[in-house]
């Protein structure tokens, strides 16, 4: 009998720390650059939304203004099942009044993030590069398109229209 019950403690022992491997697996593919919406969503939409996740030891932090030079980054916490009925990670927000943003994956390719009610997929730290470039450019034609002369207006009209997240309005 206490053979057995050994034998089962054992078991019992390598499940839970499996488990807990596991999660500590699923957790470190939040690191990484995340934007709002879809492929298509950077030719329709007006907000460059890039969010990055990265993590220094055993902590996670999130900075949610990546693109727009706002460097402060919020540290999260590792939320599982038994805690809050979720797995994932969180961290509060002053946009909503102090209520945890809850940042859990949608699917099981690990491609989509949900933060609180928005859907983010997965870019490269290339393409979050690309698009903070694209946002600056576009600030600046849009802070300079008074004082553009009219026989280059047309130029740049279409290099805003190339541009991610651009949407001046002439």
């Amino acid at each position: 009998m206490k053979f057995l019950s050994l034998i089962f403690m054992v078991l019992l022992i390598t499940a839970c720390s499996e488990q807990e491997s596991n999660n500590s697996n699923n957790n470190d593919k939040f690191i990484g650059f995340w934007v709002e919406g879809g492929p298509d969503f950077k030719y329709t939409a007006t907000y460059a939304n890039v969010v990055e996740i990265s993590k220094q030891g055993d902590n996670y932090f999130i900075n949610e203004n990546y693109v727009y030079g706002n460097d402060q980054t919020i540290a999260m916490r590792k939320v599982t099942k038994p805690q809050d009925n979720f797995d994932g990670l969180a961290y509060p927000s002053e946009r909503n009044f102090g209520l945890e943003n809850r940042v859990t994956f949608h699917g099981d390719n690990y491609s989509k993030i949900g933060i609180f009610n928005t859907v983010f997929f997965r870019i490269s730290k290339e393409e979050a590069e690309q698009i903070k470039r694209d946002v600056k450019e576009c600030e600046e034609i849009e802070k300079n398109r008074f004082f553009i002369p009219k026989a280059q207006q047309a130029e740049y009209k279409k290099r805003a229209n190339e541009l991610a997240y651009c949407r001046i309005f002439w």
